[in-house]
């Protein structure tokens, strides 16, 4: 389950409001909150319009805890800092995210996304035009020069003007019929 979709389920199921443990990271703004802060836990960051899962990365909380995630909102463990700083350092392999902040890393990942999208649109828009390109000069090459319409008088239909017994006296129920029927 979700970060969110467990803290919905136990407020339907409960009828009662839960509250989740926060805890800030070492940049002293951006807040997350957990159910627990340990493995296998769902994990998000506290923003005005509602909490959003974690991305993927390794966090320096304020007491001074690493924070790992390497599913997105989800805790992969936790570690004081004294344990991390024994393991040996990579430097060129393995690149350092505990210094940026969950507000960067957001913001990046959403900027990537984005200009990837309108990469990817740009490339369909140009594919797009070439094809309508393509198409124009297909029509033009199989269209052969306009003619003239001109009007076809066998298309005419006449219209037969005889009426059985025209010259009789009309009855009162030749006029009521003419009337409703608008002969």
């Amino acid at each position: 389950m979700t970060y969110k979709n467990v803290l919905n389920n136990v407020k339907q199921l409960l009828s009662m409001e839960v509250k989740l443990a926060q805890q800030t990271l070492m940049d002293g703004v951006t807040t997350v909150e957990a159910e627990e802060f340990a493995p296998d836990y769902s994990i998000g960051i506290v923003t005005p319009e509602g909490a959003i899962p974690m991305p993927v990365g390794e966090y320096t909380l304020a007491n001074g805890d690493v924070l790992v995630v390497e599913t997105e909102g989800i805790i992969k463990s936790i570690a004081p800092e004294a344990a991390e700083e024994a393991a040996p350092k990579t430097e060129a392999t393995e690149p350092v995210m505990a210094e940026a902040t969950a507000k960067k890393v957001v913001e990046t990942v959403s900027k990537e996304t984005f200009f990837a999208e309108v990469e990817n649109f740009a490339t369909i828009n140009a594919a797009l035009k070439a094809e309508i390109e393509a198409l124009k000069v297909e029509l033009a090459s199989n269209v052969p020069a306009a003619s003239i319409i001109t009007h076809n008088p066998e298309n005419v239909v006449e219209k037969n003007s005889f009426q059985i017994a025209s010259k009789r006296e009309r009855t009162t129920e030749d006029v009521v019929f003419s009337k409703l029927f608008k002969n």
